[in-house]
């Protein structure tokens, strides 16, 4: 018994408990064994036999639990009667025969077999609670249990916005109203945006305690925000509490920026810009607007004005009256009401506008035929100034025949001398700057007076003998004379004297005046002449003699004999011989003295005729091999172009830059850097190689420097120094320069640049503007100058005047001067480049010296156009090109030839189309071969095997004339929402480089747009203007254009009619006014028909052309312009045969060529076909009678860059074809005026020849038919 008492340690998965009686142990083993009844994962009861009453036992919701009988020693059995209560509501009563389970209780609740245990399985929230367990009616708390069901807490009470700010929101919340027996932890906050939107669970906030008010932050400011907030304990997280109330937090000012998508002028006081809106998130409030700034670029941020926009959903707006032509710095950003954001700032520039006047124009010199005036800029140009119109007129002889000079390149300070006048006439003087599209106010009237002239010679009438000792001299007064006639100069010698004596004396208004010249020596010889003089009007001090009278000769004796020539009668007095005699001896012994002394004290080589062939010079480097580099088979330059393109043309970069570190460092240039021969150099940095200089022969007495001249001998392809490149000639280098095309035997001279560009000297003029110029020793006579639209040919007559062979010593040299090679950058397109090269190059002989090639500094265009010369011709001979390899040979030379990296590129796009179309131009006597070719099929292989396909010449041609497709940026001004409704169609409209512009209406946008383009035609670069039939709303703007170019003649193409083409022009008796100008019909006619004439292609037929005939009369000043209307509807579908579609074309180069200067405007329905068909055939008229040879290829190519879509199909351009042919067939059946055997001849080679220019046609397309695809 004593072992009973004895006291038992034991633990519980709850804790340890302490028990003396062995029936405790009992319930513990029980509990034990209960707990490893199924039960939910986590779910483990416990005891906790803490100090309070009764035992404890925890258990999570779900779970199983058994209660022990407190009262029943361990190890007993089943009681006689049991009773578990809770609380106060009886549960299970048990006795040894049954068991009772209260109806309320369930399944869930049952005792353990074999004991008294209550047994609970998936216990509720709800079973917590004290049970109580009475063993055969005991009363008493022994037995007594406590059940705790743990769970989540409920929810949270609904969170309530105490306090917020533009990014935080603070909340406060009540605890949940039951934690279910487990301390709650922390809390979780939901957060949902907008009022329709998902609760963001993913970005939970989380508390870090159990405190019941919490600060959101990170929130967005003027967003619509609700919240709902969870309890967190150990057994996990309650449902959410309701959603608190909405709220919006509070506005900032805005974050996002408008993004500007276009800027750009509209005229030359506005600009337009465009935008997107930032995203709306980022607008911090309500989206108000707008702010715009802005101010010229110069001026201080204090200067900037402000446009409010109050609507959030404009995207673009129009800033009007600015100044002109100024860069403005635009800044765009939205508001709201809490302030503005930040700014996006771009530049945009207004565009040009009309010039004021030049200012304080003065006449610094007045001469009898020329002026020299004097200006100053404009005070607010409006633009780039691209020059000066010097207008002159007569002023009191009532003529309106207003005259323009123009002057190119303005200074700050400009002095132009006006020349052509007539003397003393006064003249009306005044001057207008112009830009690129404007043409500026006139400046102050200027009214000049030229000076006088002297009279024109006067007529001895009388010479007679008065006595042994003095004549008597009358003459009559001068036919023409300026102001009057104010002396008369007599002058009068014997035979023996050298030099004339003068008498002066006054005149007066006689027609006739007589004279007695005295003290003169009988039985003399006399010779007499008379001229007048006229004082200057403009310095009192200058009298202008005038021409001499025809001289007489009077033998002073008793009876007197006058002579109007030499005196040859035999009958002289012996003394008159004997001094003729003496005076002619010693003038014979003078010229014998003087002739020996040039043969024994002059150089040698003034008697040389021409230089010796064999003469020393320097050594050159050996001619090109083009093994070094690889070179590339025509058939792959396409592919080799295009890899050098790709990534922005960084194969270019590449290969340019390597050319910076090849030059040998070893190559002196100590010729060009002595001092005296510095000054012969244009530009300090471009020097001359020593190893490759042309050396010049010394001149005797003067030093050895005189050798020297800027220029070096050039290797061209397989010919060593085939060319010498050399700088733009200085005046100090005239005499220089023609030494050496002398002494090198030069037959051709290349020039590629103009005098002047862009305001500065790029090169001076070395020849003579006309007639002769001695420099040195080198006579140059200027024989004939052909000016054309891209390039100039002269002819010189060029002679040694130191050569004593007299029958040799004249030569012709020929300059081909380029003179449409802009000042920076490369042509626009390489066609005329090639046909010059091609051209004057075969112009040069082959027993000719090298051909002299010069620009400015003689390094950049000169060796482009040396590297396209050596290609062509390495392209001819061996099918291949080696561009890089060539020039990498060259530069050791010359330096820096072929000066950028965009020439470079130039060359390699050049090479490829002359590749592409091959040798298109054809001569007369091939053409007819030639169009049968086009049109007759080919078989071309296609790749895939033997599958082949037919395809003309015809048809590859017309698909590379037309390649080019115009890009958005091409045609910005013709698509403007202002121009759209100008355009009878969008799919013939002008490309922007090449469209006319007409003067701008302050504050219109797009006023400046008309649809018309300018045409090259074979003289001019803007020989033709192509337009399209004027419609209702631009009959203004065509006459605006018309005024503002000087165009003379109107060529109409279109049928008129009332609907689609109606008639633009007032009728007889009207006058239509345009503001600046008024247009006045003055007569309607019908043109006559073309003479038949040499040259004629065709005698004209019918009646002519309609005609009618307008002035356009200035409505500020008395400037009128003359114009004529052709009427042709129909032309030229309507000639038959073709030939006769030359007919309006020679009606209208004749009438160019004889009385105007601006462009032909050609009308057609869309500016079209029929323009540009017309506009082809007159420049390859020209063509056909200046070089009996046409390009087709290169016209219609040229056209179609300038305005695409003006052929819309291959026989509109076989017709040009079709039609020079009918041309010359009819030509050969009438006078033979272009008959190709008349007019060349045909060389060994089968070439054609005429003009020295060769024209190969036997393979066409570059020799080789290659499938168009």
């Amino acid at each position: 018994m004593r072992d009973r008492r004895k006291t038992v340690n034991c633990w519980t998965a709850s804790g340890r408990c302490k028990s003396r009686s062995p029936a405790a142990i009992l319930v513990v083993l029980v509990l034990e064994v209960s707990s490893l009844l199924p039960s939910p994962v986590g779910a483990v009861p416990a005891y906790d036999n803490g100090d309070g009453d009764g035992e404890r036992l925890f258990v999570r919701v779900g779970g199983n639990a058994t209660l022990a009988c407190p009262d029943l020693p361990p190890g007993a059995g089943p009681p006689r009667h049991l009773l578990w209560w809770k609380e106060d509501r009886r549960l299970i009563e048990a006795t040894r025969d049954r068991v009772t389970v209260a109806p309320d209780a369930g399944p869930r609740v049952s005792l353990l077999p074999g004991s008294s245990a209550l047994v609970f399985r998936s216990v509720l929230t709800q079973d917590s609670g004290e049970y109580q367990c009475v063993v055969n009616n005991r009363q008493g708390r022994r037995g007594l249990v406590r059940l705790f069901v743990q769970d989540v807490p409920d929810p949270p009470g609904i969170p309530i916005v105490v306090g917020f700010t533009s990014r935080s929101v603070d909340l406060s919340w009540t605890s949940s109203p039951n934690s279910h027996h487990s301390v709650i932890l922390h809390y979780i906050i939901h957060i949902r945006i907008g009022e329709k939107g998902d609760w963001d669970t993913m970005n939970k906030v989380m508390t870090s305690d159990n405190s019941t008010n919490f600060q959101v932050i990170g929130l967005k400011p003027f967003t619509v925000y609700s919240f709902r907030v969870l309890a967190v304990n150990a057994i996990g997280a309650s449902k959410p509490s309701k959603e608190s109330f909405y709220m919006v937090t509070l506005r900032e000012v805005p974050e996002g920026k408008p993004t500007i998508v276009h800027a750009q002028n509209t005229s030359s006081s506005s600009v337009r810009i465009r935008w997107t809106a930032p995203a709306r998130h980022t607008i911090h409030g309500e989206f108000e607007g707008y702010r715009i700034t802005y101010r010229p670029r110069d001026r201080t941020q204090e200067e900037s004005r402000e446009i409010i926009l109050r609507d959030s959903k404009q995207t673009q707006y129009t800033i009007r009256n600015l100044e002109t032509f100024t860069q403005y710095l635009v800044s765009l950003q939205v508001f709201n009401p809490a302030g503005r954001g930040p700014a996006v700032v771009v530049p945009v520039m207004t565009d040009e506008g009309v010039p004021s006047s030049p200012v304080n124009l003065t006449a610094v010199r007045v001469t009898d035929t020329t002026v020299r005036l004097k200006w100053r800029e404009p005070v607010r140009p409006n633009g780039v100034l691209q020059g000066y119109h010097v207008y002159f007129q007569p002023s009191r002889n009532g003529s309106s025949q207003q005259q323009r000079k123009t002057v190119s390149h303005p200074q700050p300070v400009e002095e132009y001398m006006l020349s052509g006048l007539k003397p003393f006439s006064f003249y009306d003087i005044w001057v207008k700057a112009f830009t690129q599209q404007h043409l500026g106010e006139s400046s102050n009237l200027l009214k000049v007076q030229t000076d006088v002239q002297g009279p024109s010679a006067p007529v001895i009438v009388n010479l007679t003998c008065q006595s042994l000792d003095s004549l008597f001299l009358q003459w009559e007064r001068p036919q023409t004379y300026y102001n009057r006639v104010d002396y008369y100069f007599v002058h009068y010698r014997s035979e023996e004297a050298w030099s004339f004596e003068e008498i002066a004396m006054a005149a007066n208004d006689r027609l006739e005046h007589v004279m007695f010249i005295p003290n003169l020596t009988a039985n003399t010889l006399y010779e007499v002449k008379v001229q007048g003089a006229t004082r200057s009007i403009i310095d009192q001090t200058t009298v202008f003699k005038g021409q001499f009278s025809d001289s007489r000769k009077v033998l002073l004796q008793s009876k007197c004999q006058t002579f109007d020539g030499a005196y040859a009668d035999p009958s002289l007095s012996a003394a008159v011989v004997a001094g003729v005699v003496c005076v002619s001896f010693a003038l014979l012994l003078a010229i014998i003295s003087f002739v020996l002394w040039k043969k024994y004290f002059q150089a040698a080589y003034y008697y040389l005729d021409d230089p010796p062939g064999n003469r020393a010079s320097p050594q050159l480097s050996e001619t090109f091999d083009d093994s070094e580099y690889a070179s590339v088979h025509v058939s792959q330059w396409a592919k080799h172009v295009a890899d050098l393109h790709a990534d922005g043309d960084i194969g270019f970069s590449r290969e340019y830059e390597t050319f910076q570190h090849c030059t040998d460092p070893d190559l002196t240039s100590s010729y060009s850097q002595l001092n005296e021969n510095k000054p012969k150099n244009r530009y300090i940095n471009i020097v001359a190689y020593d190893h490759t200089r042309v050396i010049l022969k010394p001149i005797p007495g003067q030093k050895k420097s005189s050798d020297y001249i800027n220029a070096n001998y050039i290797d061209g392809y397989h010919k060593s120094r085939a060319f010498i490149g050399t700088q733009g000639p200085l005046p100090a280098t005239f005499d220089d320069y023609w030494r050496m095309v002398w002494e090198q035997r030069v037959c051709i001279i290349i020039m590629i640049t103009n005098l002047v560009e862009r305001g500065r000297r790029k090169c001076d003029m070395y020849w003579p503007k006309e007639g002769t110029e001695t420099y040195g020793i080198i006579q140059v006579k200027l024989v004939q100058e052909i000016v054309m639209a891209t390039y100039t040919i002269r002819t010189f007559a060029i002679k040694n005047i130191k050569v004593k062979k007299k029958q040799a010593s004249e030569r012709t040299v020929y300059q081909y001067h380029y003179t449409n090679w802009p000042d920076h950058g490369v042509p626009d397109h390489p066609l005329p480049v090639l046909s010059f090269v091609a051209k004057s190059s075969a112009a040069n002989p082959p027993a000719a010296g090298p051909m002299i090639v010069h620009c400015s500094a003689g390094v950049g265009r000169t060796g482009t156009y040396i590297v396209l010369d050596a290609m062509l011709r390495q392209m001819r001979q061996r099918q291949s090109v080696n561009v890089y390899g060539f020039l990498r040979h060259i530069r050791q030379q010359r330096n820096y030839l072929v000066q950028t990296e965009e020439q470079y590129v130039f060359i390699h796009d050049a090479l490829l189309e002359a590749i592409d179309s091959g040798d298109t131009e054809v001569g007369v006597s091939q053409l007819s071969r030639y169009v049968q070719s086009l049109q007759t099929a080919q078989v071309a292989t296609t790749g895939a095997g033997d599958n082949e396909k037919s395809w003309s010449l015809l048809e590859r041609q017309f698909k590379l004339v037309t390649m080019f497709k115009a890009k958005d940026f091409n045609v910005v001004s013709a698509v403007k929402p202002c121009n759209k409704a100008k355009n009878r169609s969008l799919n013939l409209i002008p490309i922007e480089s090449h469209r006319v512009h007409i003067t701008p209406k302050p504050g219109i946008d797009g006023s400046d747009y008309i649809n018309a383009t300018f045409l090259q035609g074979f003289n001019r670069l803007r020989e033709f203007i192509v337009t399209q039939h004027p419609l209702m709303d631009t009959m203004a703007d065509f006459w605006q254009m018309v005024w503002d170019h000087n165009s003379q003649t109107i060529v109409v193409l279109s049928v008129v009619d009332e609907k689609e083409h109606p008639q633009f022009w007032p009728d007889t008796d009207e006058e239509q006014d345009y503001g600046s100008f008024k247009v006045k019909p003055t007569g309607e006619s019908v043109a006559p028909p073309v003479a038949e004439e040499k040259g004629a292609l065709m005698p004209g037929e019918g009646g002519g052309l309609p005609s009618r005939d307008f002035i356009l009369q200035s409505t500020q000043d008395d400037y009128e312009l003359a114009c004529r209307l052709l009427l042709c509807p129909g032309w030229p579908q309507s000639c038959s045969p073709l030939a006769k579609a030359f007919e309006l074309v020679k009606e209208v180069g004749a009438r160019q060529e004889r009385d105007q200067n601006g462009p032909v405007v050609i009308v057609d329905r869309y500016g079209g076909t029929e323009a540009a068909t017309f506009c082809c055939l007159s420049a390859l008229y020209r063509q056909l009678e200046r070089e009996k040879c046409v390009d087709v290829y290169m016209y219609a190519k040229l056209y179609h860059m300038r305005r695409p879509g003006i052929w819309k199909s291959q026989d509109d351009f076989l017709f040009l074809y079709r039609a020079l042919e009918s041309l010359l067939a009819a030509s050969s059946s009438s006078d033979g005026s272009l008959n190709p055997v008349a007019n060349s001849t045909t060389t060994t080679n089968g070439q054609l020849s005429s003009n020295g220019h060769a024209v190969k046609i036997e393979e066409v397309a570059g020799g080789k038919l290659e499938s168009p695809d």
